[in-house]
């Protein structure tokens, strides 16, 4: 028979349509799989122990396990693109039970309910007010703060070899207390503090208070600053987190907050890992389980014309900036509750009067600071420390007009397998610490860029440019 003559063959893969292929990821698999998933991810928490608190954790650790999967079933010709997003659906429901059921996920919704058990929250406030504290900017505070390596830094033991010498230098390097005992709290009238209140600390410093009376705003809830303790444990271990929930009533009762104001950066709600390792430390010296990371960003308007002609629906407010009698700034913050024109107007004089106006008596100045406390919901510890500060004589510098542009909350659960499989290093870091306080830590001290020198004119003095050799000249005949 010739090739010709038979019949045309039916190709049977044609014959196959999408509902007869069966997936391979049956129910029984899947369950298979999902705990094998389960045991692929603890393994790699404790081969990869700081790897939480990375941003990218949760896609880092997709990536790994997907990477790992799909290897087993290369060759599988019957594994197809249908079979790899399951695969991915599986990945991803496996991670959130986890660390649903079996672990902590590195942060959260802020509003996710947690069961706060009020008694229990009660007693450890107790507990942690009576810990015994040096008087804030005191030497023996300085000193305190710096036989410590706190939360805000501690991620540095975590991070770069030159990160980790820098830390080490810093805290072998001898404090100089005679810098620290004249300062803000000082009573001597001769110390000038001069700050300068363009940076991004002091950004942030500025706007923490204001970032605080909207968080309590916001959620209905009382903010206490409760200062810095040390770990109960690990005594070379301290932390001062932005404040503690106190109010009873509140669902966050107990709940810590850390706060960034951020000026450049953009907020994803996504905690960075030095403020996630942070959170981590305060939790751990605090002995609290949870702590809403509170993100805000603030701008400010050009003048008060552009604050009241703003037509967007948005927080806003305004802030008195004064200068303290040794130079160093203060601020008065208006009441969230003032949103009038008016009444806008009449609060920025009465505060420039309150706090300029030297002819008042005591009894006034604390009758007025305990009605603007009232309307503020200051607590006790800032009615007594703003009673202090109208007594000092203060400039008015000017007003600034502020709005808020976004806001971030997420809730950070404390995370204690990651405390206990870290400390080791955290230890390790503070060892060398004592130890080179003894034998020496120059060669910690980072490498310093050498600068070219200036060119310089016949005189010797050196040329930076034409507003330099002006300011040169008018120093020289003042000199004369």
């Amino acid at each position: 028979m010739l090739l010709k003559e038979l019949e045309d063959l039916t190709n049977i893969i044609d014959e196959i349509s999408e509902d007869d292929i069966s997936s391979i990821f049956t129910e029984e698999f899947t369950m298979d799989l999902t705990e094998t998933i389960f045991h692929l991810i603890e393994n790699y928490i404790d081969e990869n122990p700081t790897a939480i608190s990375e941003p990218e954790f949760h896609d880092e650790l997709m990536d790994e396990l997907k990477e790992l999967l799909l290897s087993q079933f290369d060759g599988d010709i019957f594994f197809n693109d249908d079979d790899e997003e399951d695969l991915d659906i599986i990945i991803d429901y496996a991670i959130e039970i986890y660390f649903t059921t079996f672990s902590i996920s590195r942060s959260f919704d802020t509003n996710i309910d947690t069961n706060v058990i009020t008694d229990e929250i009660e007693n450890k406030l107790i507990k942690l007010r009576e810990k015994p504290q040096p008087v804030q900017r005191t030497p023996e505070w300085y000193t305190f703060r710096h036989n410590l390596i706190t939360a805000s830094n501690a991620y540095k033991v975590f991070d770069s070899q030159s990160s980790i010498n820098q830390i080490i230098y810093e805290k072998c390097q001898p404090l100089k207390l005679d810098f620290f005992k004249n300062d803000k709290n000082s009573e001597s009238e001769n110390t000038k503090t001069m700050v300068n209140v363009n940076t991004t600390l002091h950004w942030g410093q500025k706007y923490e208070p204001l970032s605080v009376l909207i968080y309590e705003d916001m959620y209905k809830t009382k903010i206490e600053d409760f200062g810095c303790i040390e770990h109960e444990t690990y005594k070379f271990i301290g932390a001062s987190p932005d404040g503690i929930n106190i109010d009873p009533s509140s669902d966050r009762y107990g709940r810590m907050l850390e706060i960034k104001n951020i000026v450049n950066r953009e907020i994803t709600g996504i905690p960075k890992k030095e403020y996630w390792i942070q959170m981590q430390i305060q939790m751990e010296v605090w002995d609290l389980d949870e702590c809403d990371f509170l993100e805000t960003k603030f701008v400010e308007y050009p003048d008060s014309n552009s604050f009241c002609c703003e037509e967007e629906l948005c927080t806003k407010g305004v802030i008195s900036y004064f200068h303290r009698q040794d130079g160093s700034p203060f601020y008065v913050y208006k009441p969230l509750n003032i949103t009038d024109d008016e009444e806008i107007n009449a609060w920025e004089e009465e505060t420039v009067d309150r706090y300029q106006n030297q002819n008042q008596n005591q009894n006034q100045n604390q009758n007025q600071n305990q009605n603007q406390n009232q309307n503020q919901n200051q607590n006790q510890n800032s009615e007594i420390k703003e009673i202090k500060e109208i007594k000092e004589k203060m400039v008015w510098i000017k007003n600034i007009y502020w709005k808020l542009e976004k806001l971030s909350c997420v809730l950070v659960l404390r995370n204690r397998k990651w405390f206990q499989d870290n400390v080791g290093q955290i230890q390790k870091i503070w060892n060398t610490i004592e130890k080179e306080r003894i034998t020496g830590y120059e060669h910690r001290a980072p490498i310093r860029k050498i600068k070219k020198d200036k060119e310089t004119n016949t005189n010797g003095s050196p040329f930076i440019n034409d507003i330099g050799c002006l300011l040169l000249k008018i120093q020289t005949n003042n000199n004369k």
